[in-house]
């Protein structure tokens, strides 16, 4: 369970449709994310907790929660080190 909260890059630039994601900072290149990034990325518009993320995509998917934030993770860990994401670590978890 990860309890490192996160929330969109507040400069991104962005359009989603149901299942495309289309992102990019001001002067960089768009990044496209195909599948459920797109609901995901609706969930970030504020910080928010990984677990608790995927805890309410189950509700509204109904799909298996610790699935989710694996997946969750891993978009994060994509989008990170291209700014369209911000993260705070977890207590006792550096930077």
């Amino acid at each position: 369970m990860s309890t490192a909260r996160v929330r969109r890059a507040p400069d991104a630039l962005w359009r989603a449709g149901r299942r495309v994601l289309v992102a990019a900072l001001p002067g960089h290149p768009p990044t496209t994310v195909a599948g459920s990034g797109a609901l995901v990325w609706r969930h970030l518009a504020a910080w928010t907790g990984v677990h608790e993320l995927a805890a309410t995509l189950a509700g509204e998917t109904g799909a298996d929660a610790a699935t989710i934030e694996r997946d969750v993770l891993a978009l994060v860990d994509a989008l990170l080190p291209l700014g369209l994401v911000e993260r705070q670590p977890a207590v006792g978890e550096g930077r």
